[in-house]
């Protein structure tokens, strides 16, 4: 069976149960689950329906995408080798003595990790588990805002968090997204997490956007910025041709493929 062909049939039993496994398609097209998890992959990127951890869901029972967010876990499963790219790569932007804001996600988690055994940083973020995992870097300056903890992130978020930041200045913003859309510019599901990222926008020197090339072209429920307020933007090589051309072609935008 061809991929397109298998894909179609993947499809086909989505839609008419509303959902699927892995392992149960594993077993009905005769694939492994390896296959499957890309060819659902591909599916999602394509737009045909949503990823879950562990399956898929019809686009009917997963709801409109601008109002779609997935799990913390089910992120991290998603493009897995392109975050860890681009992670690299973004790390690499990174000078000793710098200050950073990270936003939350997965690819940011990564990140954080990538940047142990730079000197003397200074990191503020609003995410939980990246400030637990940077804890320990004894000549780090690091900063966890206040606010209340949204479960779907591990992002502190409110009132709390933005005024924590009122007095931060930082040379990099690394922001992760969920969509982005050359006319509906940045976006996120959650309105607060949206809000939070806009106030760490406005205190950064240069805003560096990471993230892997399924966010292109789609718009997530609450708008952070324009596009026009990226500086550099760090994806993978899986960006298609169109993205990237614009990109290079109508925006001052420095694009890094990886």
């Amino acid at each position: 069976m061809f991929a397109e062909e298998r894909q179609n049939r993947i499809l086909e039993l989505v839609n008419r149960n509303g959902k699927a496994a892995v392992l149960e398609l594993s077993e009905t097209l005769g694939v492994s689950p390896v296959t499957i998890r890309r060819d659902l992959e591909r599916l999602e990127e394509e737009g045909h329906l949503y990823r879950t951890h562990g399956g898929a869901l019809s686009l009917e029972m997963g709801g409109r995408e601008t109002a779609h967010e997935r799990s913390f876990s089910e992120k991290e499963e998603a493009f897995a080798a392109e975050k860890m790219r681009i992670a690299e790569a973004a790390a690499a932007l990174v000078q000793d003595g710098d200050s950073l804001l990270l936003t939350p996600g997965t690819t940011n988690m990564l990140l954080a990790g990538r940047l142990k055994g730079k000197q003397a940083l200074s990191v503020v973020t609003n995410a939980a588990n990246i400030a637990s995992s940077v804890a320990g870097q004894t000549d780090w300056n690091v900063i966890l805002t206040g606010g209340k903890i949204r479960p779907q992130s591990y992002a502190l978020v409110g009132p709390l968090a933005e005024e924590s930041l009122e007095k931060i200045r930082a040379d990099k913003l690394f922001l992760g997204i969920d969509g982005l859309d050359f006319k509906n510019g940045l976006t996120t599901p959650s309105l607060e997490e949206a809000s939070v990222n806009r106030k760490m926008v406005s205190l950064a020197k240069q805003v560096i956007v990471v993230t892997d090339h399924s966010k292109f072209g789609k718009t997530a429920f609450s708008r952070i910025a324009e596009l026009s307020s990226v500086d550099i933007l760090v994806t993978d090589k899986g960006l298609a041709d169109e993205y990237a051309d614009f990109i290079r072609r109508e925006t001052d935008i420095r694009l890094i493929l990886v």
